[in-house]
């Protein structure tokens, strides 16, 4: 039997603009649900970013361009870096939170 392709984090693939479907129901709250959903999507956020963050700094420390110190010592030098981190902190929280926004969210309260 064939083994399948090994999963990858491809953070730079942006996420769908809704789900396709009915959406999940785990209980009869629909407040409830969307927590769960919410919840559900950190998971999956996290598990993403520390697969890919464990290869950078795994490839940095294997040619010994930067060790786990320098990375923990890492400051934005200037504005511009603090405004990319910014946006992408922007671009994470809208994905996180989608399911509370009104426009996404595809229903209403019961």
């Amino acid at each position: 039997m064939d083994k399948p392709p090994p999963l990858r984090a491809d953070s730079d693939q942006p996420a769908p603009p809704a789900a396709r479907g009915r959406r999940p129901e785990f209980t009869d709250d629909p407040m409830l649900d969307r927590l769960y959903s919410v919840t559900l999507a950190l998971v999956a956020e996290l598990a993403v970013t520390r697969a890919r963050l464990d290869t950078v700094e795994r490839l940095l420390a294997r040619r010994s361009v930067v060790g786990a110190e320098e990375i923990e010592a890492y400051r934005p030098a200037d504005a511009e870096e603090v405004e990319a981190r910014s946006r992408l902190h922007s671009e994470y929280l809208e994905r996180v939170f989608r399911e509370f926004t009104p426009a996404t969210r595809g229903d209403t309260p019961r």
